[in-house]
């Protein structure tokens, strides 16, 4: 007879019976259930939303770098916006990539390309054909996957604390050290942490160009795909689970250990950091995205759709590099030949 097994419903991770808790349990994200819970958790059958999504989108698969992307029927995709390579139409997506959410464009490509030069403008060390047009003609409007968590959290953390006192008596000094054991526990909830959903998408990248603004949030519609193009998700909820931990971890630690000020510095003892119900929902976030090619290297940008904010990891030009030292020495060197000539 098959083992018959359950998928939690909150990260995706297998379902195992807990004598303990007397429930099924997540060891991903601690999530119980009772049996009747998870017997719920079978698949769904597709939704009309899931068919029409089927049926209405195009996905290319870029040959070179296996990247794939997908956009309405009046969007065709001509190059790769990973490698630049050319990408070739490979069929239809699945209803099960439809995303929940989706937050539209705010900024037009005319817009993200003014603000982009401006920020570039900036760096002095740019390759000379940086903001060149057949450079930035590579600017792409792109939706970005990503899972949305929303958690509940159990936390304790034990630490202690030294505090020292000085009183002076004539010529001797009295030194008072105090040793406080500190205590807080809390639960809390957070609600819309992000992690993007694609392995070829710079994390560091997409990390810095947070946070987006939920409250333009809609429902997903296959109309805000028009004109622009969206990436696939390959990173499931599973795997960016870590990452949301560890940006739960740090939040709740940096708060607890701010309500133990008052008694020196704090040093954590133990701590315990459990995830006790986790939420997901699947979002495409808007970015205006752009890769750079430079001494064999691929550089990327990215630029918030809604709010602006860029980040990318920028090029130095070498000659660029050498010429701002030449010029250097250069004024040094006829500084000290024009004192010179005065003394």
């Amino acid at each position: 007879m098959p083992t018959i097994t359950y998928k939690c419903p909150n990260c995706g991770g297998e379902l195992m019976w807990s004598p303990d808790a007397q429930r099924f349990t997540c060891e991903y994200c601690s999530s119980e259930f009772t049996e009747e819970e998870a017997k719920q958790q079978s698949p769904q059958a597709p939704t009309a939303e899931d068919e029409q999504f089927d049926n209405e989108t195009d996905v290319y698969i870029c040959k070179s770098c296996g990247a794939e992307i997908f956009c309405d029927h009046n969007t065709a995709a001509s190059f790769c916006y990973y490698c630049h390579n050319p990408v070739s139409l490979s069929g239809r997506l699945e209803g099960k990539y439809r995303p929940d959410m989706i937050i539209p464009f705010s900024l037009s490509r005319d817009k993200a390309l003014e603000l982009f030069k401006a920020h570039c403008r900036k760096k002095l060390f740019l390759p000379f054909n940086f903001l060149s047009d057949s450079t930035l003609e590579k600017m792409t409007g792109l939706y970005v996957p990503f899972w949305i968590a929303d958690v509940n959290v159990d936390a304790d953390i034990t630490a202690t604390s030294k505090e020292e006192t000085s009183h002076s008596h004539g010529n001797k000094v009295t030194v008072t050290t105090r040793t406080y054991d500190l205590r807080r526990s809390a639960r809390m909830f957070f609600r819309g942490i992000p992690a993007d959903g694609s392995r070829k998408i710079d994390d560091d990248v997409m990390d810095a160009i947070e946070p987006f603004d939920y409250n333009d949030l809609r429902n997903f519609d296959m109309s805000y795909l028009s004109g622009f193009y969206a990436d696939k998700y390959d990173v499931d909820k599973l795997e960016v689970l870590p990452r949301i931990q560890e940006r739960v971890d740090k939040a709740v630690t940096d708060r607890l250990l701010y309500d133990m000020r008052g008694h020196g510095v704090p040093v954590i003892k133990e701590k315990r950091i459990r995830l006790t119900n986790t939420n997901w929902r699947y979002m495409l976030l808007p970015a205006w995205f752009m890769t750079y090619k430079y001494n064999g290297k691929v550089y990327t940008f990215a630029l918030n759709g809604q709010t602006s904010k860029v980040a990318g990891r920028y090029p130095i030009s070498p000659a660029k590099v050498f010429s701002m030292a030449a010029i250097i020495v250069a004024v040094i060197t006829g500084i000290g030949i024009l004192f010179g000539g005065v003394i």
